[in-house]
């Protein structure tokens, strides 16, 4: 029989050392998860957070060696903060322990695809928490032989030593090893970077074989097939990746992207449309980026509300400001397109663009005058826009127009 002294000693320096960070919206929830973490014997700094976004910004300021979140959080869900840390490199390993009051299976798989450590369901109580953090500590900082080699192939791509990694996860395809699907798409993805394309492909491929519900195979031949022109494959990949994960916003905006590259647009707004739906939080470098897809597939209202968070992130643009005019126009916020619009003009009085985009609001409302005066001074700034030169052309008469309109070259 296992001694309990023993026993609470192996406890003690698993547990003890950890910084964790708790993350759930329900107060009493947070402290009950600091008690038992207490209880259990870490000794660490354990911080809380209300909800993704909060802890998020936290994660910004310092690292921590756990995070104990829930899946149902405002702003900013569980599965929504799990993939920002699996994409920043420096959290790529971070242990991460998912809440939930139920498990489905499109949440299984989508907490696996972003490679979540442990799941507890709702009500738990704490002998079943030291069990699943002793499972999750244990992997992490104890790993086997195979999952250092491929941690250090991981750590070797990223710094850009291709041919090294592919050394050290050759090793990894030879007995004792078994055959992994993270190792052969670890494979494509140095080859990838190495321009070995076909390579690549057959990498990923032979993942796909191995184990066909590996997401990122499926993600990395999307991503080369889309590269290489073949829309209609790319597409094929991210639906079998769908269908096996519905769940992943950062897929369906991919798709409706691609949709929108193919001249489908109203395929590409139900994808975006779900996007959004299941994932609201936008990290900041690419809200203008995600804005301007959302106003191609004439999802306006969304388009908006990124465009006003990238000014908040940005407000010195009047690229922002102008395009956030044209979300407000579209949807006939006439008055508050003008004040964006005035806003642009301030910060780039001589940007034509904005110039052109208040005369299609003008014109909108009614005012030819406002309107011609505004394309007039686009096409004086540039005098070969052609778009405002076209404009011109088809909506207003010859005696309106100037006299000496710029030709277009």
């Amino acid at each position: 029989m296992p001694c309990p002294l023993a026993a609470r000693k192996t406890t003690d320096q698993l547990f003890g050392p950890l910084n964790v960070l708790v993350v759930d919206d329900m107060p009493t929830i947070r402290r009950m998860l600091r008690q038992m973490l207490q209880h259990l014997g870490v000794k660490g700094d354990i911080q809380e957070a209300g909800d993704g976004q909060e802890a998020w910004e936290v994660l910004q300021e310092r690292t921590f060696d756990l995070v104990v979140c829930d899946i149902n959080m405002p702003r900013m869900n569980g599965l929504e903060l799990l993939r920002h840390l699996r994409a920043t490199p420096r959290y790529h390993t971070t242990p991460f322990l998912m809440i939930s009051g139920e498990v489905s299976e499109d949440f299984v798989a989508a907490s696996a695809e972003s490679e979540v450590d442990g799941y507890l369901l709702k009500p738990f109580k704490i002998d079943s928490l030291e069990g699943r953090l002793r499972s999750i500590i244990m992997h992490r900082y104890r790993p086997s032989r195979g999952e250092i080699l491929f941690r250090k192939a991981n750590d070797l791509l990223l710094k850009g030593a291709c041919r090294e990694a592919l050394t050290v996860l050759a090793k990894l395809t030879e007995p004792p090893f078994r055959q992994q699907a993270k190792v052969l798409n670890l494979m494509g993805e140095c080859h990838l970077s190495l321009g070995s394309e076909e390579d690549a492909a057959a990498c990923f491929t032979k993942a796909l074989e191995i184990n066909p519900q590996y997401l990122k195979a499926y993600q990395n031949l999307a991503a080369l097939r889309e590269s290489q022109g073949d829309l209609a494959s790319a597409r094929g990949y991210l639906e079998e990746a769908r269908k096996l994960s519905p769940l992943n916003p950062e897929r369906l905006l991919a798709l409706g992207q691609l949709c929108l590259k193919d001249g489908a647009p109203e395929e590409a707004r139900q994808f975006l449309e779900e996007a959004w739906r299941f994932g609201q939080y936008v990290p900041p470098a690419r809200r203008s980026e995600m804005a301007e897809t959302f106003l191609a597939a004439g999802l306006n209202q969304v388009a908006e509300e990124l465009f006003r968070q990238a000014i908040d992130d940005s407000p010195g643009d009047a690229h922002l400001y102008n395009r956030l005019g044209v979300a407000l126009r579209r949807q006939q916020k006439h008055q508050q397109a003008l004040e964006y619009y005035q806003q642009a003009l301030q910060l780039d009085p001589r940007n034509e663009k904005v110039h052109f985009n208040l005369g299609v609001l003008y014109f909108d409302l009614g005012d030819r005058d406002k309107a011609l005066k505004a394309f007039k001074t686009a096409l004086q700034i540039r005098p070969k826009f052609a778009e405002a030169q076209d404009f011109l052309q088809r909506h207003f008469s010859a005696e309106e127009l100037p006299a000496t309109l710029p030709e277009e070259g």
